[in-house]
């Protein structure tokens, strides 16, 4: 009997030690293919060639959801595990914060060529493709959803999207007659709706004076006056290539005389005509001719066209045009607002009939020309 059991207890103590092999097998196995994506995440992503294969392996959202300790939907430099040179160049408007859309920009929302590049040598962005950039306004982030779209009903929403009074002073030059803001930026509105804040700034103009283009840009947006409930408009979004600021731009021209022959994605250039000046739209018809000058600004280049009447920045700030004049970021309308009484006074850049831009530098002018005196 005992020589029976023998060899089985032999044949059992051998399988259980095969078993254990192959179990220590495969936990060395499991190690090294996790060391290998570790490796692969921190020297691809976290390295600075950060990149392709964390675009590949990695949700944006992922990154958003595991970093945000404070639930704001943002990730701040104190929230942020690894290099501060990373950081500082997913951070693309400098704000101390990386977003949902500059993480997809870096990590998975470009092509594979601007991917593949090294985080430090990124790509500029591409100015005319404005059509990859479009989005359905479900998409919008609630934040605009509940500003732009709801018309701004709740004073809260005006204020988070920067629609105060900017308090800043044009200064127009003393050797050249320029139209002239006569309606501010933030102020209570005059126009038929009650209880709104001016959207953008007023710029009183002779019938037809060719309105210009601000900076390069390109056309993203053109409303009739049967749908556009001021007028004729025209839309032109500015890369950061364009402006020098590293944010997207959007410029609305608003009332023309005649449709703009300007076509949708067409490139303009600073101080390119856009059309002619007039009263079209309905506060158009309730005073003499004038351009309404809206500008927005976003992080993000994407946006919506919602429903044909309206853009809509992913994102996006209303801001005083004036503060496109006060020289580099920030040109929110909260960081104007507490600028000291000396920083106040902005002194415009713009084109002169004869052609000349003053400075010659500028690379945003003033939407009219300006006569010598």
């Amino acid at each position: 009997m005992i020589h029976f059991l023998f060899p089985m207890l032999s044949q059992q103590k051998r399988a259980d030690m095969r078993i254990s092999s192959v179990c220590r097998l495969l936990s060395v196995l499991i190690s090294s293919v996790a060391l290998s994506v570790v490796f692969l995440l921190g020297s691809e992503f976290f390295s600075p060639t950060a990149g392709y294969v964390f675009a590949q392996t990695k949700s944006p959202k992922d990154v958003i959801k595991r970093l945000d300790n404070d639930g704001d939907g943002k990730v701040s430099r104190d929230e942020w595990p690894k290099p501060p040179a990373v950081f500082k160049t997913i951070d693309s408007n400098g704000d101390g914060y990386l977003t949902l859309e500059e993480l997809q920009s870096r990590i998975g929302g470009g092509n594979s060529a601007e991917r593949s590049k090294p985080s430090g040598q990124a790509a500029a962005p591409s100015a005319g493709s404005w059509k990859s950039d479009l989005i359905d306004a479900k998409d919008l982030d609630p934040i605009t959803k509940a500003a732009f779209l709801n018309k701004f009903k709740k004073r809260e929403h005006e204020l988070a999207r920067g629609v105060v009074e900017s308090d800043l002073i044009p200064v127009y030059p003393d050797n050249a007659r320029c139209p002239s803001i006569d309606h501010i930026f933030g102020e209570p509105w005059k126009g038929p709706i009650p209880n709104r804040r001016h959207l953008g700034a007023d710029i009183p103009a002779g019938w037809n004076e060719p309105i210009m283009a601000m900076a390069d840009g390109t056309v993203v947006a053109k409303f009739t006056g049967d749908k556009g409930f001021r007028g004729l408009q025209v839309v032109l979004r500015h890369a950061p290539e364009d402006t020098g600021l590293p944010v997207w731009l959007y410029t609305l021209y608003a009332h023309f005389n005649s449709m703009p022959k300007v076509e949708l994605g067409q490139r303009v250039r600073m101080g390119q005509i856009l059309g002619p000046n007039g009263k079209s739209g309905i506060p158009g018809q309730r005073r003499k001719p004038h351009l309404h000058l809206t500008v927005n600004f976003s992080s993000s280049p994407k946006f919506s066209s919602h429903r044909g009447v309206l853009l809509v920045p992913m994102e996006g700030y209303f801001i005083d045009p004036v503060a496109l004049f006060h020289g580099g970021m920030p040109i929110d309308t909260h960081a104007m607002r507490a600028l000291p009484d000396s920083e106040r006074r902005v002194r415009i850049a713009y084109k002169l009939t004869t052609g000349e831009i003053v400075p010659p530098n500028a690379k945003i002018i003033w939407p009219f020309a300006c006569r010598p005196k």
